[in-house]
C-alpha cells in the first residue's frame, strides 16, 4: 500500500508544473547569489558570511553554504507546501481516504515523494558550487577531506531537509492551509535559530545544556564534513525523531478531519 501511495504522490510531482517551478526558481537563486558573491558587492557589504566564502572560495566550501543553513530548507519547506495543496485542491485526498485504513501511510507517502524534490535542490546546489569554483579557479575543483566524509555530509543533509519536509507536510496536514504553511515555514527559517540561540543563552546561565543541538535548524548549520561521529549520530537522530513525529501527528489529524 505505502508503495503504490508513494508511486501515486510521485506521479503527482512529475506531473504539477508547480514542482518545476519551485526547482528553476532555487536554480535562479543560486546564479544570482554566486554572481553577487564571486564579484565585489558582497565582500563591501560587511555579511562575514558570504565574505568568508568569497575570500576563500573551493567547490566543497561553496557547496557546504549551499544546503548548510536556512536557504534551501525554505525552498524545501515551499516546495512541500505548494506540492501538497495540490492534493487538497484537485480532490485527490477525499478519492484516497477511505482506501486507506492506516492514515500514517497517507502521511509518510507524502514525504517520501518530496524527496526527489530534494535531492533536486542538492543537485544544483553541486553544479553551482562546481561552475562557481571553476569560474574563480579554472581547472580545480576541490571539496576539501575525503571523499567519503563529503558523501556522509551530503547525506546526513538529505536526511534533515526530509526531516523539514516532514514538518511542512503536517503543518500543511493540521492547517489545511498552504498560506499558513508557507508563513510558519518562513518564521522559522528566518528566525528559528536566533530564537533557539536565545534560548540557549539563558539556559547557559544555570545549565551547560545546549539546545540548538537538538533543533533542526540547528544542526543544519553546525554539521560540517569535519564534524564528529557523535555529532553527526545526534543530528540523523533528531531528524528521524522529527520525521516520526510528523507523520504520527498528521496521521491523527488526518483521522480526526471531515474527509470523507
Amino acid at each position: 500500500m505505502l508503495t503504490k501511495l508513494i508511486n501515486l504522490n510521485l506521479f503527482r510531482l512529475r506531473r504539477s508544473a508547480s514542482t518545476y517551478i519551485v526547482i528553476g526558481a532555487f536554480a535562479a537563486f543560486m546564479a544570482m547569489i554566486f554572481t553577487v558573491m564571486l564579484g565585489t558587492q558582497m565582500i563591501e557589504s560587511g555579511n562575514a558570511e558570504f565574505a568568508e566564502v568569497s575570500q576563500n572560495i573551493t567547490t566543497g566550501g561553496l557547496f557546504r553554504y549551499v544546503i548548510s543553513g536556512d536557504v534551501l530548507c525554505m525552498f524545501v519547506a515551499i516546495g512541500t507546501a505548494v506540492f501538497i495543496h495540490g492534493e487538497i485542491s484537485n480532490g485527490n485526498l477525499k478519492n484516497i481516504y477511505g482506501k486507506v485504513p492506516q492514515k500514517s501511510l497517507l502521511v509518510a507517502s507524502k514525504i517520501a515523494a518530496v524527496l526527489p524534490m530534494i535531492l533536486a535542490f542538492i543537485v544544483i546546489g553541486l553544479i553551482a558550487s562546481v561552475l562557481a569554483s571553476l569560474v574563480c579557479a579554472p581547472h580545480s575543483i576541490d571539496f576539501g577531506g575525503s571523499f567519503r566524509s563529503f558523501i556522509c555530509f551530503t547525506l546526513l543533509h538529505v536526511l534533515m531537509l526530509t526531516a523539514a519536509a516532514s514538518m511542512a507536510v503536517c503543518v500543511s496536514t493540521l492547517t489545511q492551509s498552504t498560506m499558513v504553511t508557507l508563513i510558519a515555514g518562513f518564521l522559522y527559517c528566518q528566525f528559528g535559530i536566533s530564537i533557539t540561540s536565545f534560548l540557549t543563552n539563558q539556559i547557559h546561565r544555570f545549565s551547560e545544556f545546549t539546545l540548538s543541538d537538538y533543533t533542526l535548524l540547528g544542526n543544519l548549520y553546525s554539521i560540517t564534513p569535519d564534524s564528529s561521529g557523535t555529532d553527526c549520530l545526534r543530528a540523523a537522530i533528531v531528524s528521524v525523531v522529527i520525521i516520526a513525529a510528523s507523520v504520527w501527528i498528521g496521521a491523527r489529524a488526518i483521522s480526526h478531519s471531515d474527509v470523507k
